[in-house]
């Protein structure tokens, strides 16, 4: 969980919020500016980065994603973040 936080940090604190979890294996972000978390799942499954969109939850959730952490190899998480990152700025504008 510390490199999760640290990326998120690193590559989110001007695009997300997020709360430090007491437990568990992810992380929920907030995303700022209004972005549109269906066309973010598309992009980055077209980079095979799989994240699950707060409307899996609830229906009425447009703006939370929740990201798992404990399953990729600490490389592939921070290339993943990354991306991941990079894409949602490529939404802001």
């Amino acid at each position: 969980m510390d490199l999760a936080l640290a990326l998120l940090a690193k590559y989110f604190s001007d695009i997300a919020s997020w709360n430090i979890p007491a437990g568990g294996f992810y992380i929920w972000l907030e995303l700022r500016d209004g972005i549109s978390t269906r066309k973010l799942f598309d992009l980055a499954l077209q980079e095979g980065i799989l994240i699950n969109p707060g409307s899996i939850y609830d229906k009425n959730d447009q703006v939370h994603l929740r990201l798992s952490y404990s399953y990729a190899s600490l490389a592939d998480l921070e290339k993943g973040m990354i991306r991941l990152s990079e894409l949602i700025k490529g939404l802001i504008g």
